[in-house]
């Protein structure tokens, strides 16, 4: 009785094993993705910020309330939040 739940524990551990294998290739595969998506988008990510090209080429342009006004459309944030993320940016 030991030995096949011995046995049970073993092939249960190698099944989970193998399950986390493919779910970490799948996750790296998506990452890659996203990347690609995020990269062919002009869009720079950053744990903190999701910054889009015309939002940089407002702010680079010197129009830091038209970029205020596209970021709070691309992100949906209020006025204030969306001032704070332009200022840290100019």
């Amino acid at each position: 009785m030991e030995e096949a739940l011995i046995i049970f524990a073993v092939l249960a551990s190698v099944f989970i094993y193998s399950e986390l294998v493919t779910a970490k290739r799948k996750i790296n595969r998506l990452e890659r993705k996203i990347d690609t998506l995020l990269k062919n988008n002009g869009i720079i990510y950053d744990d903190k910020l999701h910054i889009s090209k015309e939002v940089l080429s407002s702010i680079a342009a010197g129009h830091k309330l038209k970029a205020i006004r596209l970021y709070q459309e691309e992100t949906g944030v209020g006025l204030k939040k969306a001032q704070e993320v332009i200022n840290r940016l100019v």
